[in-house]
């Protein structure tokens, strides 16, 4: 009996034809949103937080993006759709000032287990409202975007205070800790 080697990796004719699309990155939807657009796409996260990858580097690649309104609600065009324009583009992280990830729950060993606060975060038009998953000994503060790129807030409430405002509650959104102008921790009443 033959068992498959999981360190090698696929064979030539696996990376051609209807085979590559069986071993294709699993394809999930992200929201983003810049100063001035709304983009809608599809991220493949190879099993990583959507935030360790923008972390990781100084650009994002999309597959099909789809730019438009910031008060647009449409979703990402569909991955499989026949005909549909685009390929993988790439986004520069420091354009990101919110990042939505797809619904996905972290395998337990990604998972961070840390202590919870909530927390008013400002960032370019969008004031945020969300749980802050801080370090041990942590505390909310400026020294906390210092130290990284991306800040993940869970049960978040967002509202863009720009033209046109608008609203989104939402499980998780991802803050450009560049874009943070001030962040102010809430108390809580539970």
């Amino acid at each position: 009996m033959t068992f498959w080697n999981w360190r090698r990796g696929p064979s030539t004719s696996a990376t051609q034809g209807t085979a590559a699309v069986a071993v294709a990155p699993e394809l999930a939807p992200i929201e983003l949103y810049t100063t001035d657009a709304r983009i809608v796409g599809w991220v493949a996260s190879g099993g990583q937080r959507v935030t360790d990858l923008l972390n990781a580097s100084g650009e994002l690649r999309l597959w099909r993006p789809s730019p438009g309104a910031l008060d647009e609600r449409s979703g990402p065009p569909d991955p499989d759709a026949p005909g549909a324009s685009g390929e993988w583009e790439s986004l520069s992280t420091a354009r990101i000032v919110l990042a939505m990830p797809p619904e996905w729950r972290a395998s337990r060993q990604l998972r961070l287990h840390r202590r919870l606060r909530r927390a008013a975060v400002t960032a370019g038009p969008f004031s945020v409202t969300g749980n802050v998953h801080l370090p041990p000994g942590g505390d909310i503060g400026l020294h906390l975007v210092r130290n990284q790129r991306f800040l993940p807030l869970t049960d978040s409430y967002i509202l863009h205070t720009g033209s046109p405002p608008f609203e989104h509650v939402v499980s998780v959104v991802i803050v450009n800790t560049a874009h943070v102008t001030q962040i102010v921790p809430l108390v809580s009443l539970a």
